[in-house]
């Protein structure tokens, strides 16, 4: 027995050195690891492996108040292979032990950058070389670098010793949660993570490749991409490193474009919330992320990381429309140029310290630029209304256009915090309703189920749907009382071809689309097949409308989330056209005056979209023109939608606070392309 307990502690000993080697698992098959929680208050180190011999400790972390143990299934006591189809049955034994609170067998899921490539070029982004320009250069002549702001790069890894980063870059915090280690550099062939950090924070005027947005600013390599799948946890402990001190996590990355509806896990969605809670010291860290680069055959409502209250998204630009390579996007705040091939591209550092101009584009490469210039406004706050934190972003009349570096600073030194959230819940009960054109109900939302609410954000629908084939088929529009036209969902060619039988699917939709707006009034859910194919759609069931914080509500009174959205251009579609839903309009079917009940099949709206933002002729999501390859059935949608509308003064106290102060946005207009 001393022996055996001899050897496990060898055994312990080696992965605590050496690390543990990552097994190469598909998307969506269990892993050999799992996370629990304990309410022990002794070290787990010391008793896991004792206590559970199948298991093999690996390490702990903490999110907000909970701590987090790692674990390994020890493969050598079984004779079979660990199955990558169902639960271990050793974790649902361990799930009745004493002392454990919860515990879960970790999922593997396939990350992969935003990124395309072709070719890169010069620095016209930065230089005002081009028209529309982001007006970083003014906002570097106002005397703002980024000095002071951490920016942590969650990706494929960081070379830290490049001569155009290594000044910028803080080893000391660093990590590799990929591999185990200490170390974000990146594995032989992998340079997306160096090239994103260059252009967020390259130094100026060394003689050295080229120049980052913030060029003053601290780089935090985190390393959480490889080949291999990566599991819930390792993306919650990458969301909260260094969260005392990290003010921006910038992240070109999610789940593969076209197809699905994929979003974080129950740890990360802890993460995220107990970042723009608690980050930086109570202030609230800021979650940029890119967008997508699925092209008018997708949408960002899928990606449930883009969609998030809690995360900034950010498409792409070309020079005076949208990126060719972007989605229609309802969650997207902003847009910077992103590099394309039907214009100019990009230019930022890459591996072996080198400089790339030959075959980066995505929104991989807008969400660091803009990563870059929410650092600058998080600068400028510090000289802002009485040195408090401050949020140059919800304005009384938002436009949505390009990120304008000039006008966010100006912003970020007279801005002062927004006021707290409040929330309301009322509920509908909707019937049965069917069409095979298009069909709509809608909710009335009344001061007495939303008096504390003034002004929307985040509009957020919970949405249960059925359907008898092609899911990606469905298209679904929300109607504000105020005529804005929001297209939550549209036609998905692969995720209809990939989901070809019945099914059903729940989901949250989000919309920053009605940013400003008075909740109050009736709410508009339109539902309809693709025209291209001949299907009656049915929604059913009760709906309920709840309307609570934003991202930038929810992440406190001092989250700069903000200082982003005061540029928000979204590159989605978003006609301010007033509804002109055909067919059947049956009240009731509006689950959640928000959006409820979706679930029909996407066809090409009728409206086209010219949000100031970058629409481009391909991204007029209303003109989608692609055709299905597969044949969709009869689609049966069931709605049991929850819907929820966030608001910048929304909480759940009695306290009523509003916004009065009308402030212009700080964006810039971005004509439609040819």
């Amino acid at each position: 027995m001393n022996f055996l307990f001899f050897l496990l502690s060898l055994i312990y000993l080696f992965h605590s050195v050496c690390g543990f080697r990552r097994s190469d698992f598909r998307d969506g098959e269990f892993t050999d690891r799992i996370i629990f929680t304990t309410s022990r208050e002794d070290d787990p180190k010391i008793w896991f492996n004792k206590e559970h011999p199948g298991f093999e400790y690996i390490d702990q972390f903490r999110i907000g108040q909970e701590v987090y143990i790692k674990a390994q299934i020890r493969q050598t006591r079984t004779k079979e292979k660990l199955s990558t189809l169902r639960e271990d049955t050793d974790v649902n034994l361990l799930r009745r032990s004493p002392g454990i609170k919860w515990v879960q067998q970790e999922i593997g899921h396939v990350r992969v950058p935003r990124t395309v490539d072709t070719e890169w070029s010069n620095l016209w982004y930065l230089n005002d070389d081009v028209t529309p320009t982001m007006k970083v250069s003014n906002a570097w002549s106002a005397g703002y670098s980024g000095s002071g702001i951490v920016i942590a790069v969650l990706d494929d890894g960081l070379q830290t010793d490049h001569p155009d980063l290594a000044a910028n870059v803080d080893t000391a915090n660093d990590i590799n949660i990929y591999g185990s280690s200490n170390n974000p550099y990146p594995s032989a062939g992998k340079s997306h993570g160096t090239q994103v950090s260059g252009l967020i924070a390259a130094v100026k005027d060394n003689n050295n490749c080229v120049v980052g947005v913030a060029y003053s600013s601290t780089l935090i390599g985190i390393k959480i991409l490889g080949n291999f799948a990566i599991t819930d946890s390792e993306e919650a402990q990458g969301l909260s490193h260094y969260l005392s001190n990290v003010d921006i996590y910038s992240n070109s990355w999610g789940p593969a474009d076209k197809t699905g509806f994929t979003g974080p896990g129950s740890v990360t969605k802890a993460a995220l919330l107990n970042g723009v809670t608690n980050g930086r010291n109570g202030k609230g860290a800021i979650y940029i992320w890119a967008a997508g680069n699925g092209e008018t055959t997708d949408n960002c409502n899928a990606d449930g990381y883009v969609n998030s209250i809690y995360t900034v998204a950010i498409s792409s630009a070309m020079i005076g429309q949208n990126a060719w390579y972007s989605e229609v996007c309802a969650p997207a705040l902003a847009v910077a140029y992103g590099g394309s091939q039907d214009d100019r591209y990009l230019t930022t550092t890459t591996t072996s310290s080198g400089c790339k101009s030959d075959g980066i584009q995505g929104t991989s490469y807008a969400a660091p630029l803009a990563s870059g210039i929410v650092a600058l406004t998080l600068e400028a706050k510090e000289s802002g209304v009485d040195g408090k934190y401050v949020i140059p972003c919800v304005s009384q009349i938002l436009g949505f256009g390009l990120m304008d570096a000039d006008a966010m600073v100006s912003y970020g030194k007279i801005w002062v915090t927004v006021p707290t959230q409040q929330k309301c819940t009322t509920s509908t009960r909707s019937p049965s309703l069917s069409t095979s054109t298009t069909a709509s109900d809608s909710i009335a939302v009344t001061s007495g189920d939303c008096s504390s609410v003034n002004y929307l954000e985040h509009v957020v629908a919970d949405i249960t749907f059925s359907y008898t084939s092609s899911r990606g088929v469905t298209e679904m529009y929300l109607v504000s009382p105020s005529g804005t036209k929001s297209h939550l969902l549209h036609y998905r060619n692969k995720d209809a071809t990939d989901n070809s039988a019945a099914g059903s699917l729940t989901w949250d939709f989000m919309s920053v689309h009605f940013w400003n707006e008075n909740p109050i009034g009736s709410w508009t859910l339109e539902i309809r097949p693709n025209l291209a194919f001949s299907n009656v759609v049915t929604a059913q069931e009760n709906n309920v409308v709840t309307t609570e914080p934003t991202t930038d509500a929810v992440t406190t009174r001092k989250i700069t989330t903000d200082s982003l959205i005061t540029t928000a251009t979204t590159t989605a579609d978003i006609p301010t056209t007033k509804p002109t839903t055909d067919a059947v309009t049956t009240r009731k079917i509006t689950t959640d005056s928000l959006t409820t009940t979706a679930k029909t099949t996407a066809d090409v709206p009728r409206t086209k979209t010219t949000t100031d933002a970058v629409t481009t002729r391909k991204i007029t999501t209303d003109s989608i023109t692609t055709k299905a390859t597969t044949n969709a059935d009869i689609l049966t949608t069931k709605t049991t939608t929850d819907t929820k509308i966030t608001s910048t003064n929304i909480v759940e106290t009695t306290v009523i606070t509003t916004q009065d102060t009308l402030v212009t946005s700080p964006a810039t207009s971005v004509t439609q392309g040819k």
